[in-house]
């Protein structure tokens, strides 16, 4: 990675902080209505996104919206930048279709930002925090935590089987999903009436006619195309990414031991309605604390 992508990661402040150019493109956008910035802090950063938390005022009412730069800092072309415009909403219904609460996309659009074409989006705002805040957050009840985790198992294990197949990725035999997603816990809001939306439409993972990326670009992923597809487009390989990432942060900020934690899910896992096979396969690479992503991992780009 170049120095230059150095500086867009300094601080926690830079991914949520709109550069003057970001504000002036926004306000060509939005010229008779003032928005009133408000505090990001239930949200994680992102590695590939500006993301600011909007006010504004109807009537006497107030709305929030959430603002994203998508592709800042990644130095895409026009031509990049409309392609992936372009799947954003087929993406979106494709995961509709499949179960996933999504919020709500107002409007979106290839905007050029300083030498690169960003994506500008405005989305619904999904109030509760992400769940990677959620997990790091001692005044969290675990039962929330717990069902954050469940809810995500449940809905990839009822995807339509029609749009499921089963094939070698990466060195294993598993099930492969009809699209990919960037499942990590930053990427999932849980709200307080248990409703649990997955908020990350960027990069939209879909695949062509041969079954490869649609739209690949290591611009946006630093994993190779087939150790990508393992962790993003395989139920087993998102299962096993989602629920590492949570036990990581639970054990590091909250204290639990990793082990009461692989309790807790390979019990989650033997209760839900996934394959035998994809179960067993899920409760090996946690009881071998994750061999297979360790692998996936080792391919990444550095």
């Amino acid at each position: 990675m170049s120095t230059d992508h150095n500086e867009l990661y300094q601080s926690h402040s830079d991914r949520f902080t709109p550069t003057a150019a970001e504000l002036d493109a926004h306000r060509q956008l939005e010229q008779f209505v003032e928005f009133k910035f408000i505090d990001t802090a239930g949200i994680s950063e992102s590695r590939q996104s500006r993301v600011s938390v909007m006010e504004y005022e109807v009537g006497g009412e107030y709305f929030k919206v959430l603002w994203k730069r998508m592709a800042a800092g990644k130095g895409l072309d026009g031509g990049e930048a409309v392609l992936l415009d372009g799947m954003l909403m087929p993406y979106r219904g494709e995961l509709i279709k499949q179960g996933w609460n999504i919020p709500e996309t107002f409007f979106h659009a290839p905007t050029r930002i300083n030498g690169e074409t960003q994506i500008f989006s405005y989305d619904q705002f999904i109030p509760g925090g992400d769940g990677e805040k959620m997990i790091i957050n001692p005044d969290v009840p675990n039962f929330r935590k717990w069902f954050m985790i469940r809810r995500v198992i449940e809905t990839l294990a009822g995807y339509d089987e029609a749009g499921l197949s089963r094939g070698m990725v990466a060195g294993e035999d598993v099930t492969i999903l009809p699209h990919g997603l960037d499942l990590k816990l930053a990427n999932v809001v849980a709200e307080a009436d248990g409703k649990v939306y997955f908020v990350d439409l960027f990069g939209p993972k879909q695949f062509n006619e041969n079954g490869e990326w649609a739209a690949y670009s290591s611009k946006l992923d630093t994993l190779p195309p087939e150790s990508l597809k393992a962790v993003c487009a395989t139920r087993e390989g998102a299962i096993l990414r989602f629920y590492r990432l949570a036990e990581q942060l639970w054990s590091e900020n909250i204290g639990i031991s990793k082990d009461y934690l692989k309790e807790g899910f390979l019990t989650q896992i033997s209760q839900s309605t996934l394959p035998q096979e994809e179960t067993a396969f899920i409760e090996e690479q946690v009881i071998n604390n994750f061999q297979w992503l360790d692998i996936v991992y080792s391919e990444k780009r550095v």
